[in-house]
């Protein structure tokens, strides 16, 4: 969390994203979907149920298809900032269900899917505190690792950071270094139609004031697809159709604020003009846009949602498909 960010938002040019033409899209509605009481910094979806992660406590509790109540699920060590984690979807020697965690340490811890086991897989050799940055390569020019990133958000002398890839054995390969202002909060993998960033790392990169989103590829290099006006965290990538959830949860967008420690929701009918896009939402502001590619160049289009209050602390996001 940077509070101090939250006078400088109000002094933030929209002006200076670039947007697509075309006839004016709806308004995103979000509601509140769960008031969990907990500073939340992430959330993740079993299949089953959802956890929620607590800023600097790292605790882990589990809640149903509906949010709420929760009941304990884990605890990792206490430390200051956010840890984020993702559920495996299993292969490539990943077991399906189980939970992996990037904490402030840059450490990787994989939990097993009852979260009765916890098993320190690695530590990144990297000794600035970082913003639990971490995603799956789903689309294989990284292996199918692990992909974590490293970096503090926010102002002052932060600046970029390293990408690793994780081996389900716990071996950990640099894949890339980026310079930044700020740091990556979030991360994810684009999806293999993302135009000339296809497959590639996508980095949520905050300075404090503003925020570039930045692809890197399998050899390392970065380039910077887009420059926001605030400062980006939560990013999911939605899939090409937004059809209602047949499964346990209703499918939608879920994104946590640690500053009103509620869970937000936006169902998929809502972000069917988004479909195929990775969204990137800001961490006060409480802004959006959907990125898409324009030829070999990215545009960002600022989604209008219902998401209308001074202050916000967006810190997590998961998509839940139908």
């Amino acid at each position: 969390m940077r509070w101090f960010k939250a006078a400088l938002c109000a002094l933030i040019v929209l002006a200076v994203v670039p947007t697509t033409a075309g006839a004016a899209l709806p308004t995103v509605r979000f509601r509140v979907f769960a008031r969990t009481g907990l500073r939340l910094a992430d959330i993740a979806w079993t299949g089953q149920r959802f956890l929620y992660i607590e800023n600097t406590t790292s605790r882990i509790v589990a809640a149903g298809p509906t949010g709420m109540p929760y009941t304990p699920f884990a605890t990792l060590p206490r430390q200051v900032e956010e840890t984020r984690c993702m559920v495996a979807a299993g292969g490539h020697g990943f077991i399906a269900g189980d939970l992996y965690c990037h904490t402030p340490l840059n450490q990787i811890y994989r939990l097993g899917a009852d979260g009765k086991t916890t098993t320190l897989l690695a530590t990144l050799p990297h000794v600035v505190r970082a913003d639990g940055a971490i995603a799956f390569d789903t689309v294989g020019h990284f292996g199918y690792a692990l992909i974590a990133a490293t970096g503090r958000s926010g102002g002052g002398t932060n600046r970029g950071g390293s990408v690793f890839a994780v081996s389900p054995t716990g071996q950990v390969r640099l894949l890339g270094r980026y310079d930044n202002p700020g740091g990556t909060d979030e991360i994810a993998v684009a999806p293999a139609d993302f135009g000339s960033a296809a497959g590639q790392v996508l980095l949520a990169v905050d300075d404090g004031k503003t925020g570039t989103l930045v692809a890197m590829d399998a050899r390392g290099r970065t380039r910077t697809l887009v420059t926001l006006p605030d400062g980006p965290n939560p990013i999911v990538v939605l899939p090409p159709s937004q059809a209602p959830s047949g499964g346990a949860a209703q499918a939608g967008l879920y994104v946590t604020d640690t500053l009103s420690r509620d869970v937000f929701f936006a169902p998929a009918s809502e972000l069917r003009p988004f479909a195929g896009s990775v969204v990137v939402g800001s961490e006060l502001g409480g802004l959006f846009w959907a990125i898409r590619p324009s030829g070999n160049s990215f545009t960002a289009t600022k989604v209008s949602t219902t998401l209308n209050a001074k202050h916000y602390n967006l810190e997590g996001a998961t998509y839940v498909a139908g």
